[in-house]
């Protein structure tokens, strides 16, 4: 657990605690209102109060460097995760649609960045178990973590309308939050991953932006698909500008992320290459 350096510009063990923070905070505000819904009943809510506390010792001791704390902080994380997919991103009776309904918008956002987070946390818990204390300090790439943020951040926002608009092309409300959810996480993975791991990131990075300005296209620019003034007509300006903004975000970052992807390529071949060309050259006088 040295101080050796690691993929991320921010240390892991604190992104690790922030993440975890903000799956527990959110967590628990989706748990208050399952139960003010008539979702879950008070012993349920009891049990995930008691883990939630729980939870946020395990996140202290993984910042300490506990491994104890790292592999119950990711547990935590992952039964989350998986509770939140199975009920309120599958159609039923506490389907995201019928939750937000009783319950108002805003937990729609909330439920997809509690999404966010757990994949957040298991993710760097993961990178804690080796090195929780490590970061890389060059700072080339930040602007690209500034992006990713801003980016999830506008994806989840992006989604919340869709929910509101029930409107994911041909996928249903559940199926299409759950993908802006996964499709965030992975954007704001890319934009922390980039630092040293460059052509992992990379990859990561145009993976999440090619789906959202793909998806930006399919829903709002093709024959027949919602245009911006209609979401503006519907949901408010605000909102078709969280749209566009999210798209545009995703096309920059593609692009940066594809010259870097192939800077990386091309440097990793040169450096192969090197060794060759100086072992011929000597065989040769």
């Amino acid at each position: 657990m040295g101080g050796r350096g690691g993929p991320f510009l921010i240390p892991t063990r604190t992104l690790l605690l922030v993440s975890g923070l903000i799956a527990v905070g959110l967590g628990t505000f989706t748990l208050l209102h399952e139960r003010h819904s008539g979702q879950v009943d008070a012993f349920y809510l009891i049990v995930g109060l008691i883990v939630g506390v729980i939870w946020l010792a395990s996140l202290v001791l993984a910042f300490r460097g506990f491994r104890t704390g790292i592999f119950l902080a990711a547990a935590f994380a992952f039964i989350d995760f998986g509770v939140t997919a199975t009920s309120l991103f599958e159609a039923g009776p506490a389907s995201l649609g019928s939750f937000v309904k009783s319950e108002g918008l805003p937990v729609a956002t909330v439920a997809m960045g509690l999404l966010c987070a757990c994949i957040l946390t298991v993710v760097t818990a993961a990178v804690a178990w080796g090195n929780a204390r490590g970061r890389d300090r060059r700072l080339t790439t930040l602007p690209l973590l500034l992006l990713a943020v801003a980016g999830t951040v506008l994806v989840i926002l992006q989604a919340t309308d869709g929910v509101h608009r029930d409107s994911f092309g041909t996928a249903n409300t559940e199926d299409g939050a759950f993908a802006a959810a996964v499709t965030a996480s992975l954007w704001l993975l890319g934009g922390l991953w980039i630092a040293r791991l460059r052509r992992v990131g990379a990859l990561i990075t145009m993976l999440a932006t090619f789906i959202v300005w793909y998806s930006f296209i399919g829903l709002h620019l093709l024959k027949g698909a919602t245009t911006l003034s209609q979401v503006a007509a519907r949901s408010g300006a605000i909102w078709a500008v969280f749209s566009a903004s999210a798209a545009i975000l995703a096309a920059a970052s593609f692009l940066v992320a594809l010259a870097l992807f192939v800077v990386a390529v091309v440097q990793r071949r040169r450096l192969k290459s090197t060794p060759a060309a100086l072992a011929a050259q000597r065989a040769r006088g």
